[in-house]
């Protein structure tokens, strides 16, 4: 009897969503059966199979549910192989930016064993730490069962499990967490940002408390809830730290973006490359990494706000910005000799799975650029100091 490994993912009973649920890429050379495997699994049409070479462009990504185990996506790739000029090439970059989001990859051979190029993928794949399942003969001598059952044993156990959405916080049943949540230009109609969806639903998971206000309630709340923790929106740091300080000074303020940083990224290098902040001089470039897609506003928190902050806290207004938006790769001038960046800061990554933002942090120390967070720049720009305790 199978080990029903569902009780123990953090996906039962909790805010699970595509961000923290595994990612399965399905890779090969043109014509390797990819998609055809992708519908067999699934059940569905997902992806449309053809003789042609090269019918998969842009990765196609499908949420499925193994028995015994939880969701996964799937990510079915263009050929790895496909040498149809320019457009094959821009499918084949397309399919090695997936290995920045993949917990697994699955290698579907033509034959019994490999040929010079999967290996060369083989090889590529391992490189970038990321487990491989190697499937020979187009996996037809294979039941979907049995494909199943090796892919769900082959997920590494790192990425089955998601830490806290507080951290190590001793938040407790019945404490309460008060959020604070601006409504200007930025925040779509009649609905919050996934950030503070995602804080709201990880603080009830917990049995706490959930209490949302607006920055100009704060101050009346404070006296009556006597929260054991207040997050608030980056951008209102300065506002609701002054307020806190004043009313509950023993009650930690943090934020959105600095608890998604806690949890997905790496505190110690955003608190490290914080410190570039204070070396910053005219001319320098800055790298904008925003991991979702969304219009721009005039009260864009990476496009508007952080650039504004930034020349006010250095006093230089000839500072450079580059912005990189969803999956869109690094620019290629992360890698130049000399340090063309002098500087990236990151979104917390509500959209994005924990190895999405690690790969953007390991890009950025590979090429010795430091990162940091949202959060964690906007708090030390517009308050001043730590204020984590």
């Amino acid at each position: 009897m199978q080990e029903d490994k569902s009780e123990n993912r953090p996906y039962k009973g909790s805010s699970m969503g595509r961000d923290r649920t595994p990612h399965v890429g399905i890779y090969g050379v043109t014509n390797a059966g990819k998609s055809s495997l992708l519908n067999r699994l699934t059940g569905q049409q997902a992806a449309i199979v053809s003789p042609l070479a090269g019918t998969t462009a842009d990765p196609v990504r499908r949420t499925f549910e193994i028995a015994g185990y939880g969701p996964v996506v799937f990510i079915d790739t263009a050929g790895i192989d496909d040498e149809a000029g320019e457009l094959g090439r821009q499918r084949v970059r397309k399919t090695r930016q997936t290995l920045t989001e993949v917990d697994l990859a699955v290698v579907l051979l033509r034959e019994s064993e490999p040929s010079v190029m999967e290996r060369r993928w083989i090889e590529t794949v391992r490189a970038n730490d990321i487990p491989t399942l190697i499937l020979p003969n187009r996996a037809e001598l294979l039941s979907s069962d049995e494909i199943l059952k090796r892919i769900r044993e082959n997920i590494p156990e790192l990425s089955q499990k998601v830490p806290p959405f507080f951290g190590e916080r001793p938040i407790a049943a019945g404490d309460t967490i008060l959020f604070v949540c601006p409504i200007d230009g930025a925040a779509p109609a009649g609905r919050l940002i996934l950030p503070q969806v995602q804080a709201l639903r990880a603080a009830l998971d917990l049995g706490a408390i959930a209490v949302a206000v607006q920055p100009g309630q704060l101050a009346a709340a404070l006296p009556v809830h006597k929260p054991r923790l207040i997050v608030t929106d980056s951008q209102a740091f300065r506002e609701v730290t002054a307020v806190a300080r004043e009313l509950c000074p023993a009650t930690e303020v943090t934020s959105f973006s600095v608890l998604l940083a806690e949890q997905k990224g790496d505190a110690e290098v955003y608190a490290e490359g914080l410190r570039a902040v204070d070396t910053l001089k005219p001319g320098d470039r800055i790298l904008i990494v925003e991991n979702c897609s969304h219009q721009i506003t005039c009260e864009d928190i990476g496009r508007t706000k952080i650039p504004q902050w930034l020349r006010e806290y250095t006093g230089t207004e000839d500072l450079r910005f580059t912005f990189v938006s969803g999956r869109d790769p690094f620019p290629a001038e992360l890698g130049s000799p000399g340090g063309y960046f002098a500087l990236a800061v990151q979104c917390g990554g509500c959209v994005s799975t924990r190895r999405q933002i690690q790969a953007r942090i390991h890009a950025c120390r590979k090429n010795g650029v430091p990162i940091t967070n949202y959060g964690m720049l906007i708090r030390k720009l517009r308050v001043g100091r730590s204020i984590h305790r």
